[in-house]
């Protein structure tokens, strides 16, 4: 396999070298290089995402915090691993439209912890207490268990999404009317990093007192296997890999 090249207006580069090292301090910072066993860099906001898929043409691998590897875990030569627990620039709770609107590296708990401080659920969210949103966003599916009456189907009103080209889309938005015609939104939920990165969401909130007198009971299906046919209309080259 030839290696992969990161493309630049001085030429090309190697993966994981110097120069690659390099090209990330000068184009995102000094503090988006992440040292480790493979070529790592730590975006902080969705246009950070954009310029490094637009600048790095090799494989990318979208983690989230508090993922885990196993000994054997390799991602294969040239790819780039992108970690989202440091896209925290907004975390927005609207008690008159009843929405959170929150970026992809933000902790699970602490947002539940806001949530529950300002009196409201995502029933979507409640059933974790690890990760951050964009990874269990990512990981697990729209489509609800059958014995359950919640899923991200019900929550997730709107998010923004980096594709594997670079180009940044909004899909959805803080009120239900605001989708019309396809609904995108949930192509992206347990795509597991494949369609895109995941930069913010927004949910739709519930009272908790509303919340606890339904008596909704919350779960999850995991991640499926992921249609080709379906991804390749996001990411044509195949450049992005699952990530964990």
């Amino acid at each position: 396999m030839n290696a992969t090249r990161l493309k630049t207006g001085n030429g090309t580069v190697k993966p994981g070298g110097e120069e690659l090292q390099k090209w990330v301090q000068d184009n995102l910072g000094t503090g988006r290089w992440v040292k480790g066993a493979y070529p790592t860099v730590a975006p902080s906001c969705a246009d950070e995402v954009s310029r490094l898929l637009k600048g790095y043409t090799g494989p990318v691998m979208v983690v989230g915090s508090g993922s885990s590897f196993d000994a054997e875990f390799d991602p294969g030569p040239g790819t780039l691993i992108l970690l989202t627990g440091s896209l925290r620039g907004r975390l927005d709770i609207s008690t008159a439209d009843q929405t959170l609107t929150v970026s992809a590296g933000w902790p699970v708990a602490e947002v539940n912890g806001r949530l529950d401080e300002a009196g409201f659920v995502v029933p979507g969210l409640i059933r974790f207490d690890t990760g951050t949103i964009g990874g269990r966003l990512a990981t697990v599916s729209s489509r609800p268990a059958a014995d359950v009456a919640d899923g991200w189907i019900q929550s997730l009103l709107g998010l923004e999404v980096v594709l594997p080209t670079g180009e940044s889309v909004r899909l959805g938005g803080s009120c239900i009317k605001d989708v019309a015609g396809y609904d995108l939104r949930h192509m992206f939920a347990g795509s597991r990093g494949t369609a895109g990165v995941i930069v913010e969401l927004i949910f739709r909130c519930l009272p908790v007192s509303a919340y606890r007198r339904t008596g909704h009971a919350v779960g999850y299906s995991p991640a499926g296997r992921r249609d080709q046919r379906w991804l390749r209309l996001f990411d044509p080259t195949e450049r992005m890999r699952t990530g964990a």
